[in-house]
């Protein structure tokens, strides 16, 4: 239950701090993918979104 109270904190933050609260969890979400993807998705990957063209290719 305590876990379920932390996660959804976010939702009674006042509107002002929704790009604070943005701007922390995009690097967290950056360090979870990249360990996932270290761990989970090593190798032989069929996720197709770890196969998607950057912003400077043509697709």
């Amino acid at each position: 239950m305590a876990a379920d109270r932390r996660r959804y904190g976010f939702a009674g933050l006042p509107p002002a701090e929704y790009p604070n609260a943005f701007r922390v969890l995009v690097p967290v979400f950056a360090v979870a993918d990249t360990r996932r993807r270290e761990t989970y998705c090593k190798g032989a990957c069929g996720h197709a979104w770890h196969h998607l063209p950057t912003a400077t290719e043509q697709p």
